[in-house]
């Protein structure tokens, strides 16, 4: 069984769930993890198949729910920043009794474009997917820049 990387760090009285989005890391949240900490205890978290939470298969926005979920303190602000944002309402759908309150930064309901929504076109998402396995680094700052 695969664990998530799952880092807390500060001593605050309320706890603060930080989740990063596609293509990162924990590390994203660095630069303010000291600031945050002395007033939150942060909760930093490699999302399953990101960083130093490797060794997972493709999964659903569920199922990564569920294996963050399992690490999550009782009773969170969960801060999510696009597809950690996801995870976080997700969480808040699934497990509203542990989610204090919600903040997404940079995050949407509906990823993809569609009739009605105006999100990123599905034909370059999924030029995202072959270039993936091609050239990860420059997907990933392709992808940053949209």
């Amino acid at each position: 069984m695969n664990d998530i990387w799952w880092q807390t760090y500060g001593e605050g009285n309320c706890h603060l769930v930080l989740l990063h989005g596609w293509g990162l890391n924990a590390e994203v949240w660095h630069c303010i993890r000291e600031e945050l900490g002395s007033h939150f205890t942060l909760h930093l978290v490699d999302l399953p198949g990101y960083g130093r939470s490797s060794g997972f298969g493709a999964m659903t926005l569920e199922e990564m729910t569920a294996q963050v979920a399992k690490n999550a303190p009782d009773q969170a602000i969960w801060l999510g920043w696009s597809l950690g944002g996801l995870v976080a309402s997700q969480m808040a759908l699934t497990h509203p009794e542990r989610v204090q309150a919600l903040v997404t930064v940079a995050s949407s309901p509906c990823f993809s474009a569609r009739e009605g929504w105006p999100g990123i076109k599905p034909e370059i998402l999924g030029g995202f997917q072959q270039q993936l396995s091609d050239d990860f680094q420059r997907t990933v700052e392709r992808f940053l820049a949209l």
